[in-house]
This record gives structure tokens, sequence and C-alpha cells, in this order.
């Protein structure tokens, strides 16, 4: 399997929006709120801006040639949890989990981010997201505290220097 990252293109608003206009995809990220086209083209504009500024954004994921979602490093902006830090997230689409790309597109940003000097990165995953928070531990980000979101959700924060695990 290839895993190869990119800027996002303004196609690509399209396939995300596909790949999760999916409840179970979209069920522990935020308040699950499945999001339109219109909402995709802007994000992939704000990626871009940001990959511009800083070299770092939510990057397409590709799997061949294929795009399987994004994975990437960018500031948290929420009023709660660490706002400002750097934060690195992914998302798949369905078909695409259990075969390590998550992980494996995540460590690519990783590397990424200790290139540009990103001093510390921290990932914030619900709870109850077995699956991501795997990844996380993968990643060699520790769990650092228990967070809960506006609405009541459960948060763990992961966190480290944006160094390969030993």
């Amino acid at each position: 399997m290839t895993v190869r990252l990119r800027v996002p293109t303004p196609e690509d608003a399209g396939t995300w929006a596909d790949l999760f206009d999916d409840t179970e995809v979209m069920r522990y990220v935020g308040t699950g709120e499945v999001r339109d086209r219109a909402w995709y083209r802007a994000f992939v504009r704000r990626q871009q801006e940001l990959a511009e500024s800083t070299g770092l954004c939510l990057f397409t994921v590709l799997v061949g040639e294929e795009v399987a979602g994004f994975t990437g490093v960018q500031p948290w902006t929420q009023p709660w949890g660490p706002t400002g830090v750097p934060e690195i997230g992914w998302r798949l689409g369905r078909r695409f989990w259990g075969q390590g790309t998550a992980t494996t597109a995540a460590r690519t940003v990783l590397d990424r981010a200790r290139t540009l000097a990103v001093p510390r990165v921290v990932a914030l995953v619900h709870a109850d997201n077995a699956a991501s928070r795997a990844v996380a531990r993968r990643l060699g980000l520790t769990e650092e505290t228990s967070l809960r979101t506006p609405s009541g959700a459960p948060v763990v924060q992961y966190g480290t220097a944006p160094t390969a695990p030993s």
C-alpha cells in the first residue's frame, strides 16, 4: 500500500463530502454533523491557505491514486482545550479503516512538523474512539488530560514533541 499526502485540491472537497457522508465516520467528530460540499469547499480553501503560510495543513491522504481522507496539523481554534496549540488529526473514509493508513499518513505529517521545527503537537480524540486512540499511541503520543467538549462529550488530549516513536 502506497500512502501519499498532498495539499488538498478543489476536487478533494467533493470526494471528502462523499467519503464523510457517513454517520459512522462522523460519529466521534465534533457534534457528528455530516457536512455538505459547500462546507468542504471552504474547508479546502482554508487548508490551502494554511499550507501556503505554514507548510502544514490537513493534507489529502492518497492510497495509490485514490483519495482516502485527510490527516495533518493545524492550530486548535476551539475556545476549549489547548487553544492555539498545533493539533494533529486524521479522518478516513470507512473503507480505508483498519489498514494502517491513518498511522502511516500521520507519521509522515509528524516528520514534516519536525522538519518545520514545530515544538509540540496534541491530538484530541473522543474517549470512546478506540481506533483513533490506538493511532495516537502508535504515533508515540501520550495521554495528557481528559476534557469535555461544550456539548459534554468526553475527549482525551494526547501530546508530544513531533518526534518519531522509539
